[in-house]
């Protein structure tokens, strides 16, 4: 069966919308198509999977700048898209799914605006060392999805005033802030707009994929376009809701904190008579399928060996989680050694 290209672009600048858009296409992709989504939000915080706002972000000041907040179903870290940011999302198949060659529509596009990029190890795209591109990844079923951002003329002021990155990760990264480890594209390329960008972009997508066999426009102003389906409006209300944005803000018994060269972790337990009641794990890492699992294994646990044979265990359980089982099993064996030390 031949491959399907489809090519879908937006002037909806609600990240909740947009995020809900993204969530619906990969879970209803069918057999042999492959969407490249191309969007944009206004002033917006989009925080990762298991991430807490609390601590990722200055919540007082992003409410007195009317400064939406959003999660997105992909692991990592925060960031803050105004419209000097575009958005790409890869939504394919998982068999012909390679970060490196989505990577490379980007890349190659921007070899034909005349700025040389690269991929710089798991999750980012740079210019002269620099972060222009940060992605992340998420599979559902047989989907799977790319997304990620290019700063074009992104306010980094505002980046900075809105994100507080842990001093821990600046100092695992050698930076001294916000500002200093990213670029706008436009520091090298003065004339340069998103709208320049976009349009190279489904250049290079479809000199890699093939020619859209579909091209759609969506509309803020024509709600008829947006897929009309009870479950994409459920993925709406939801993005919007306090309960996914915020969560839970507890009084915990015991908050322990780590950082490793996959990402930060904050694990909070609540205890009853030395048993686990609740549990929440927040996290920047890209591996959201492990770490939104963890609360359940700590659960109804007692501190010390009990927990710690779970997380054993749930080597053989997670086995379907991840494409890449070496990371899986990475991120586990630094959590047992740390809790095993901790407890």
């Amino acid at each position: 069966m031949d491959q399907k290209v489809k090519i879908i672009t937006t002037d909806i600048l609600n990240p909740w919308i947009n995020l809900a858009l993204e969530e619906y296409f990969l879970e209803s992709l069918p057999k042999n198509h492959v969407i490249l989504f191309l969007w944009q939000n206004k002033d917006t915080v989009v925080i990762g999977r298991n991430q807490n706002p609390w601590t990722e972000c200055n919540l007082a000041k992003m409410e007195e700048d009317n400064i939406r907040l959003a999660r997105r179903i992909t692991g990592g870290g925060a960031v803050f898209h105004d419209i000097g940011n575009l958005n790409f999302s890869f939504i394919l198949n998982r068999d012909i799914y390679d970060v490196g060659r989505q990577c490379g529509v980007i890349i190659n596009c921007l070899k034909r605006l005349g700025i040389n990029a690269c991929k710089s190890g798991r999750n980012d795209m740079t210019v002269d060392d620099k972060k222009f591109s940060g992605n992340a990844f998420c599979f559902r079923g047989q989907n799977a999805l790319h997304h990620g951002t290019i700063l074009i003329k992104a306010d980094k002021e505002r980046m900075s005033r809105y994100l507080t990155v842990s001093t821990d990760k600046i100092k695992s990264k050698g930076i001294n802030s916000v500002k200093s480890r990213v670029i706008n594209l436009a520091e090298i390329k003065p004339d340069l707009t998103p709208d320049m960008v976009k349009r190279e972009i489904i250049t290079a997508f479809q000199e890699e994929y093939g020619s859209a066999a579909e091209t759609v426009e969506l509309s803020a102003g024509n709600k008829d376009m947006w897929p009309d389906d009870p479950s994409f409006r459920e993925l709406m209300r939801r993005n919007g809701s306090w309960e996914w944005c915020y969560g839970e803000a507890p009084e915990f018994d015991i908050t322990l904190k780590n950082r490793f060269p996959w990402g930060g972790i904050e694990i909070c337990l609540k205890l009853d008579e030395g048993m686990i009641k609740k549990a929440e794990v927040y996290s920047d890492a890209l591996c959201e399928e492990i770490i939104s699992e963890l609360p359940g294994l700590f659960i109804n646990s007692r501190l010390g060996s009990e927990l710690l044979q779970k997380l054993n265990n749930s080597k053989i359980a997670m086995s379907n989680l991840l494409k890449d089982n070496d990371i899986k099993d990475i991120v586990l064996d630094d959590l047992a050694k740390w809790l095993e030390n901790e407890f």
